[in-house]
């Protein structure tokens, strides 16, 4: 079972992908968790990757399309894996299923996880960052409790926004590039019947049972 998901900032689709990992005990390879790994590995691409991201530069679409091809041939993936965050282009879609071709391999399906923009942006924008422990709440669905996050030194003064969540900045930076980027990805996989569509609206754990019925009864 080899899937990629796909979905704008906020949808859900990192906890989805996560779900159904653990669900079908395949990988899920998130890039920037393996990018993070792989720059610490002593080897050429591992060396270039912690130059390019130690000077903040942007990793380019054929260094990250090599660490995926490193990564997705690692023998945990032999049953299968979940892509998520890449592709996020149409060159690195076309990278990729090169690479399966190359390799005899072929994506199962693509599972696009789809919120309403209006709830997108309460998601975003109400989403709030403890300083100290970096667990997430949302001022409209799960607000910091009272009593804390649990431990001694977090406190209502360690709640935070990221600059990257306000609202301006979701719509002009995070969601404009989903949508520039991303969002052709949609026709793309649509045109090769793998694209499947669910509500990322409501709560995770029925979205992900959604998503197990569909992949119990296709595969």
């Amino acid at each position: 079972m080899r899937l990629v998901f796909l979905g704008p900032p906020g949808a859900g689709k990192g906890t989805q992908s996560k779900i159904i990992s653990n669900v079908l005990n395949i990988p899920h390879l998130s890039t920037g968790e393996i990018l993070r790994d792989m720059s610490e590995n002593n080897d050429y691409i591992g060396k270039e990757l912690k130059n390019i991201m130690s000077k903040g530069m942007l990793v380019s679409d054929d260094m990250i399309t090599s660490v995926v091809k490193k990564r997705i041939l690692m023998q945990d993936c032999n049953k299968g894996f979940i892509l998520d965050g890449f592709p996020r282009t149409l060159p690195q879609a076309n990278s990729l299923e090169s690479i399966m071709s190359e390799e005899n391999l072929k994506i199962s399906s693509v599972i696009l996880v789809d919120v309403p923009e209006d709830e997108l942006l309460k998601r975003i924008t109400g989403r709030l960052l403890c300083n100290k422990c970096s667990k997430i709440y949302n001022k409209y669905s799960n607000p910091f409790p009272e009593n804390g996050c649990g431990r001694k030194d977090c406190s209502k003064e360690n709640i935070m926004v990221r600059s990257d969540d306000e609202e301006e900045a979701f719509k002009q930076v995070r969601l404009k590039k989903y949508y520039n980027e991303t969002f052709p990805l949609i026709d793309y996989y649509k045109s090769k019947n793998l694209l499947k569509k669910f509500d990322g609206s409501g709560s995770a754990e029925k979205i992900s049972k959604k998503i197990i019925d569909f992949i119990n009864v296709i595969y």
